[in-house]
């Protein structure tokens, strides 16, 4: 590992999941302990609370309790005597944060989650001779700001400004093979790229091209004897995605403990049936959709948090609401490993439309170019509606990896 005087000013480590990036970070913090720069010493990430999680936890068990000290408030730190400062850079006001600073080593946890805005004030603050900074970050966007305007900089890294290099969890020997073996059912299509083969890539084509098949689809004849039974379900579940011009979709989901069985949908497309319900006739929809469920336990009804109406009109009656999470891109991935693993499986008969839109459900090729990524905002409600059920059961990913 070479020491800091042998670095270049920005250090960046990237690649997939578990490739051993954070323990790299480890050896910088320890080396920056003794470098003798000026300014201040600074630990980034989306948050203060995440620093701790990924990167200082290990460390302390490292270094252990008679060497640190931490304020969890404020992120201050002192290791070995040394002091550094913990910063959360969650979005584009955190740059204030490092106003009138001068910094002279920092570290960087995530650094594709950080804002432009932020890294770019880093930058600027910087002015210490030796200053370096060292980040690590698994691959993202193909048009993210770190790749185009950094580590493809042909200037920056010929000056020797910039250095980078990429791995995966080939590169980590600490390893067991199972355990790899697990992280890859975690994800797929163009995270399976990111995460595990380390790979800048632009999200393009169907959202779950190579998750969706025939294998996804069953009927009432391949359905498992019993689902509707006590003893062959662990949880019921309804997911709604509320639309007043865009249709209005109630998802029933049977979960038996490994599987998600899409059972059975309700879809009422406004503009095509030439009828806009009210708040309260949806709701009435809902009841009735839940009386006809042929699974006898109650379930829970996971709602798109911006359907306020709604949700306060179900509330109202006593129906049971569970706080869903309309976290897009994670839900997506989950969404893609479920299905390409068989964990989500949906009636072909009862569930047409969903059988339509899930193939058809597409990135935005405009948001990609926009430096965003974004499914279209068509063909989507079926699988919003899923969504929040799986954000909601695969929560933590040991079903996944399972």
């Amino acid at each position: 590992m070479r020491p800091p005087e042998l670095d270049a000013k920005i250090n960046v480590l990237v690649g997939s999941v578990r490739s051993g990036k954070t323990w790299g970070l480890h050896s910088k913090i320890l080396y920056g302990c003794k470098y003798n720069v000026g300014g201040r010493r600074i630990l980034t990430g989306v948050s203060k609370s995440s620093v701790k999680t990924n990167v200082l936890e290990d460390l302390w068990g490292l270094v252990g309790s008679a060497n640190y000290k931490y304020n969890a408030q404020s992120g201050e730190m002192t290791l070995f005597g040394v002091p550094w400062q913990v910063y959360g850079a969650r979005d584009e006001g955190s740059e204030k944060y490092l106003r009138g600073a001068t910094v002279g080593y920092a570290v960087c946890d995530e650094l594709v989650l950080h804002p432009q805005a932020f890294f770019e004030m880093l930058l600027s603050r910087m002015s210490p001779k030796g200053a370096r900074v060292y980040a690590s970050t698994n691959a993202d966007s193909a048009a993210h700001w770190l790749r185009t305007d950094y580590l493809l900089n042909e200037e920056l890294v010929n000056d020797g400004l910039l250095w980078s290099d990429t791995y995966t969890m080939d590169d980590n020997p600490t390893l067991d093979p199972q355990f790899v073996n697990s992280q890859k059912k975690l994800y797929t299509g163009v995270f399976y790229e990111r995460m595990i083969l380390g790979r800048w890539n632009n999200a393009a084509g169907a959202v779950y091209g190579d998750a969706w098949s025939d294998a996804t689809l069953y009927d009432n004849s391949t359905r498992p004897v019993g689902l509707y039974g006590q003893g062959g379900y662990e949880s019921h579940y309804i997911g709604v995605d509320y639309g007043t011009h865009n249709p209005t979709v109630f998802l029933d989901v049977i979960d038996d403990g490994h599987t998600l069985w899409c059972d059975r949908l309700y879809y009422h497309d406004s503009r095509r049936m030439q009828k806009q319900k009210t708040v309260a006739e949806h709701a009435d929809d809902l009841e009735q959709f839940i009386k006809e469920s042929n699974c006898n336990l109650q379930p829970a009804v996971l709602v798109d948090p911006s359907a306020a109406a709604f949700i306060e009109e179900i509330s109202r009656r006593g129906i049971f609401l569970v706080p869903s999470d309309n976290e897009v891109l994670e839900g997506i991935r989950k969404t893609g490993s479920a299905l390409k693993q068989g964990k989500i499986r949906v009636h072909k008969d009862n569930c047409p439309e969903m059988c339509r839109e899930m193939p058809e459900y597409a990135w935005d090729a405009k948001a990609v170019k926009l430096g965003k990524e974004a499914p279209k905002k068509i063909a989507d409600h079926s699988a919003d509606a899923c969504r929040y059920i799986v954000n909601h059961v695969f929560k933590d990913n040991w079903r996944l990896a399972a």
